[in-house]
């Protein structure tokens, strides 16, 4: 069957660049510069070289003897807005893992976006990350507060828990030129019957989803690259495609 390839539209434009400010984002160097903290009573995650999300690494806090997490600190500037988004799992009670990052000022004072810690969701919205056993990915995105420097990108993990992050980025606020650009770049074949094709100037995360909102898909993806669709129902469908910094989206249907 011939393709057809179409430019998706944006669903959501979240971050200057696409660049990622951490550096080692995917733990393939190990664990530098990420350090357990921000407290002096957190331990550091081991490195895991079975099961990652994608590459050869990840990282793992094994049944969690007390409350424990891991951070490394990149500079912002005030008035800009960062999206924070990642790939775990948790395994537990359903209190076992939060994003808790928080941006500090020159005194290494935290400067929080909103007092309220049920809307920030640099801090999960005051609650946990939700239990997977299988690799999720979650994404979070606040603006830099007046006076803020620098940003801790922080994970916490929580007593009995089991739980594991990879493929950690953190990057700025996306331009309108930027975000074209990312729209523009990106086609698939919208009629599929045994795969998805898609185009893409980088490697990013494609998910799809039931037209109800349920994902039954999600993988990483090089430009080129295809997901196989043979096990999917006949039907609707929608594609999210993510490089971290922006997200746009395009329905398919499945013949």
């Amino acid at each position: 069957m011939k393709k057809v390839f179409t430019i998706l539209t944006v669903f959501a434009a979240l971050s200057l660049s696409a660049q990622n400010l951490l550096v080692n984002p995917s733990f393939e160097d190990g664990l530098a510069p990420w350090a357990a903290g921000t407290p002096g009573s957190y331990t550091a995650p081991e490195v895991s070289t079975t099961g990652s999300q994608d590459g050869n690494q990840h990282v793992t806090y094994t049944n969690a003897t007390a409350t424990t997490g891991f951070f490394q600190n990149i500079p912002v500037t005030a008035g800009e807005t960062y999206t924070i988004s990642f790939w775990y799992k948790a395994d537990g009670d359903g209190t076992d893992a939060r994003i808790w990052s928080v941006y500090k000022n020159a005194d290494n004072q935290a400067v929080y976006t909103t007092e309220d810690a049920s809307t920030d969701e640099f801090r999960t919205n005051n609650g946990y990350l939700e239990n997977s056993a299988e690799w999720k990915f979650h994404t979070a995105t606040m603006p830099a507060g007046d006076g803020a420097v620098s940003l801790d990108v922080a994970f916490r993990a929580y007593t009995g828990s089991t739980v594991s992050f990879d493929n950690i980025v953190a990057s700025g606020s996306m331009s309108v030129s930027d975000v074209n650009n990312f729209k523009n770049s990106v086609k698939m074949n919208t009629v599929v019957t045994d795969k998805l094709t898609l185009k893409l100037a980088e490697r990013s995360t494609v998910n799809i989803y039931t037209a109800e909102g349920k994902l039954v898909s999600s993988n990483r993806v090089d430009n080129g690259g295809s997901i196989n669709t043979q096990a999917l129902a006949k039907g609707f469908y929608i594609v999210t495609v993510s490089n971290g910094a922006a997200t746009v989206s395009q329905k398919i249907v499945k013949k």
